[in-house]
């Protein structure tokens, strides 16, 4: 193992869009793109943790250039607003009545999200010699009723800033939005270019791996790459040579180390703590709302509680899926459950 950069998804981190595994015909997409130099807002559809926003990042270094820095962003729509951004957008909601111009003495109605995290950037000119600037939106659907006002964004601010919008569930995004913007649909990436790459980082890093090995954890990182090559390098913790047995046990191990930890502090009652934990998990490691609440459904089937205990968790767990089903904000779900948890620590 390499002691140069000890973890190997960012040593073997794509460094531009040809490097990226797969995909050949979103790449040529977006080569074109760059060559025009020139674009409409993108909206980026695709299973979670497929790369959406790797290569949203690739894109956008390539098509800036020498004045991506200054002229790039991403947000997180999934990510709650700090007390700062809150208090900043309560502030900015009222337009004092000794303004001059017919906003006097008005209530602004922007969504305290677009307020602090969007609009400041936008609105600020070109540096440079780039043709606009880029926002990379991540999670967008979770913005709910909020992409109307996106949406004017969109209209106002579109010669000065191309929006790149990335979601899990197009069925989630309004009409208005789908209209004013390109779709590109990124794909889970295919079984023989997963195999290239792993059979390179292998060769790379000294290790004995079969074909049908290489199947095995293509098949249980479901083609997610970051997951797959982390499963990798903890596998070749034990020898360099990675077989079936070897992926399996790793696998689980990987799994419920990262619940474990999670309900274990859980258990503690320290909601703040959990949650903070929770987002870490689920950001690194790409999992989606229900692979999550899976992971943990697994985790407290093996703990044991008694039989009161485990019913009303399993309960807690089941409700929060259902709700994710219809498409409510994810991260306020997943918080609901942890909170509960917490709470039912008490009995436990």
């Amino acid at each position: 193992m390499s002691n140069e950069i000890p973890i190997w998804r960012i040593k073997y981190h794509p460094k531009n869009l040809n490097q990226v595994c797969g995909r050949e015909e979103v790449k040529e997409t977006l080569n074109h793109i760059i060559q025009q130099r020139n674009f409409p807002h993108l909206l980026f559809v695709g299973l979670s943790g497929v790369g959406k926003t790797m290569i949203a990042q690739l894109f956008s270094k390539e098509f800036l250039e020498k004045n991506y820095d200054s002229n790039f962003k991403l947000v997180y729509a999934n990510v709650p607003l700090s007390d700062e951004e809150r208090k900043q957008a309560r502030s900015e909601a009222y337009v004092s009545k000794s303004k001059i111009g017919s906003i006097a003495g008005r209530r602004i109605t922007t969504p305290a999200f677009i307020q602090t995290r969007v609009k400041p950037f936008v609105q600020l000119k070109v540096l440079g010699d780039a043709p606009f600037k880029i926002l990379v939106v991540k999670n967008f659907e979770v913005l709910g009723v909020d992409q109307q006002g996106f949406r004017r964004l969109m209209e106002k601010y579109g010669t000065n800033c191309r929006m790149i919008l990335i979601t899990n569930k197009i069925s989630s995004i309004i009409n208005p939005i789908i209209s004013r913007c390109q779709i590109i649909l990124i794909s889970r990436v295919k079984l023989e270019d997963f195999k290239k790459l792993i059979v390179y980082i292998a060769k790379k890093e000294s290790l004995n791996i079969s074909e049908e090995s290489i199947e095995i954890l293509y098949k249980i990182s479901e083609g997610k790459i970051s997951r797959a090559i982390d499963l990798l390098q903890l596998s070749s913790v034990s020898g360099n040579n990675i077989d079936i047995e070897n992926l399996y046990e790793n696998s689980q191990k990987f799994h419920n180390d990262l619940i474990r930890s999670l309900l274990m502090v859980a258990f503690k009652g320290d909601f703040p703590k959990t949650r903070e934990l929770a987002r870490k998990i689920i950001s690194n490691y790409k999992y989606n709302v229900h692979e999550f609440y899976n992971l943990i459904l697994n985790e407290i089937n093996k703990l044991p509680l008694s039989k009161f205990a485990r019913t009303n968790l399993i309960n807690l767990i089941a409700d929060s899926d259902f709700r994710a089903l219809d498409g409510r904000d994810n991260d306020i779900q997943i918080s609901a459950l942890l909170s509960k948890i917490c709470l039912f620590s008490e009995y436990i």
